[in-house]
């Protein structure tokens, strides 16, 4: 599963678990949300990531599919 590396410099929020930079001082991802719209904002961020997810495992058979192609076109 990949990750993103973490922001240079940064504290990890208590609150929503993501990283935010040390210079804030306060988390920019959760402050002045309310619990419900944490919860809306950490479901879509992790729908974001599963959706990119797929595209790159798209991507990685597209890949194969050609390079087994390319391999049948040099040997015939």
């Amino acid at each position: 599963m990949f990750a993103p590396p973490p922001i240079r410099f940064s504290n990890k929020c208590k609150r929503c678990g993501l990283r935010y930079p040390r210079k804030s001082g306060k988390c920019t991802h959760c402050e002045g949300l309310s619990d419900d719209d944490m919860e809306a904002m950490l479901t879509n961020k992790k729908q974001a990531h599963k959706n990119t997810a797929n595209i790159g495992r798209l991507f990685l058979y597209i890949s194969i599919l050609f390079l087994i192609g390319f391999v049948i076109l040099s040997l015939t």
